[in-house]
């Protein structure tokens, strides 16, 4: 650490801890809350104009904001929440980032003692294993008779069987979603020609043209996302037959596609078929999609089955985007999804697990840059924003991109430990 660091780091985590708290404050009473973010929409290019909260959303609504107040020890607000975001959820084939499962994950985190939540739960797990559960066979079946082609809310983190199986991890009901996930890297052949598994039918956004369907990197949407499942899942004791293989050859898929510390968003099956041809470009870190996200999982994987070079692999390229100079990372807020916070996050968590004291650095600066977003004059403290020709409402309270997930990034660096309530294994990162 440079001259001073210690005690520089310590400044910017009393900083943090300030600004944690005061957002906290703001998020305290559900129904001020709403009564802002309840009233927000979005306008996207195609004229669509989806509103933004939902009381059962994990991303944007009352579950969100609960793992915030219970992170902190706050009960009666995380209740306060819960019980709105409960009485919302309706049962159905939610994912991981809305309905039951989400107030299924925010309840067991706001749980400190036997008993707490034990009706809710008993009423809502039973219903989340029976969707997971169905929604597994289904796939299975369609791979099982041939058919090329998933989409987004079969697998993947926010809407499929990757985020129910991170739920459902450590229950004894896990098994069929990572089951799944196995048998979707097993290739299939399209127009005679074999492919991985994980080709989408569809396109990468709402409302385009699907043309040849594509393959897609990132961590919310992603075969990354997978990756970090059966690599947690191993290193759980979940430990089916073909899983190892599974990782395999996800990692040597996104191993073929990484150049020079970059992967492509996505890939149409066109250029899947023509192979990599080292036209990726710096983009924008984060979660969702960028290189970090994709190296946190690759990380997971090498740290599941003992592959020193792919933990190297993924730590050199987070540091080759934190080399690059931060003001041309094209960042427009703080929030977990794709902003400074998810940058913090996984920045922290990757160094921890190697030990890594340049990273650790990173997160000091990468800290400061969160708390130097913070705005007094805006009701949560945080405005979030997009690009592409998007009007968002800028006023948002919950996880991905809003202010509780902002202060619960910032209270992880604060307290430089892990999170008490395991809030980011919503994310796929732990």
């Amino acid at each position: 650490m440079t001259p001073g660091g210690a005690t520089a780091t310590g400044a910017v985590r009393t900083e943090a801890a300030a600004v944690v708290a005061e957002v906290a404050r703001r998020l305290a009473d559900p129904v001020a809350v709403t009564r802002i973010t309840g009233a927000a929409v979005d306008q996207f290019p195609d004229g669509s104009t989806p509103a933004t909260w939902h009381p059962a959303a994990l991303n944007e609504g009352c579950p969100g904001i609960a793992l915030l107040h219970a992170e902190l020890g706050d009960r009666p607000s995380a209740h306060a929440y819960l019980a709105r975001g409960a009485g919302a959820a309706l049962p159905g084939r939610g994912g991981l980032f809305a309905g039951l499962p989400a107030v299924v994950f925010a309840t067991r985190a706001a749980v400190t003692r036997p008993g707490d939540y034990a009706s809710l739960l008993a009423r809502a797990e039973p219903a989340v294993r029976a969707a997971a559960s169905e929604r597994a066979r289904e796939e299975l079946d369609r791979i099982a008779a041939g058919r090329p082609g998933t989409a987004f809310a079969a697998y993947d983190v926010v809407q499929g069987l990757t985020g129910l199986g991170r739920l459902l991890l450590g229950t004894g009901h896990a098994e069929p979603a990572v089951r799944s996930l196995i048998a979707l890297t097993e290739p299939v052949e399209i127009d005679g020609v074999r492919v991985p598994g994980w080709w989408v039918a569809h396109a990468p956004l709402k409302n385009t043209p699907d043309r040849d369907g594509h393959f897609n990197f990132g961590l919310a949407h992603g075969i990354a996302g997978p990756l970090s499942l059966l690599a947690i899942a191993h290193r759980d004791g979940l430990r089916l037959p073909g899983q190892e293989a599974a990782i395999e050859r996800i990692v040597a898929w996104l191993l073929e596609w990484l150049h020079e510390g970059s992967w492509p968003p996505v890939v149409t099956l066109h250029r899947q078929l023509r192979g990599p041809d080292g036209s990726a470009r710096p983009d924008r870190p984060g979660w969702c999609y960028g290189a970090p996200g994709i190296a946190r999982a690759l990380q997971l994987a090498g740290l599941a089955l003992n592959r020193p070079s792919w933990r190297e692999t993924a730590v050199s390229v987070l540091r080759r985007a934190l080399a690059r100079p931060w003001d041309e990372w094209e960042m427009i807020d703080a929030g977990l999804c794709h902003g400074w916070a998810g940058m913090l996050h996984m920045t922290r968590l990757m160094a921890a697990d190697e030990g890594a004291a340049d990273l650790r650095e990173a997160a000091d600066g990468l800290a400061r840059r969160v708390v130097g977003c913070f705005d007094p004059e805006a009701p949560f403290g945080f405005r979030y924003a997009a690009g592409a020709g998007a009007m968002v409402a800028p006023d948002r309270a919950g996880f991905l991109e809003g202010a509780a997930g902002i202060a619960l990034a910032l209270h992880a660096y604060a307290n430089d430990e892990p999170a008490r309530t395991g809030w980011d294994t919503a994310l796929l990162l732990n």
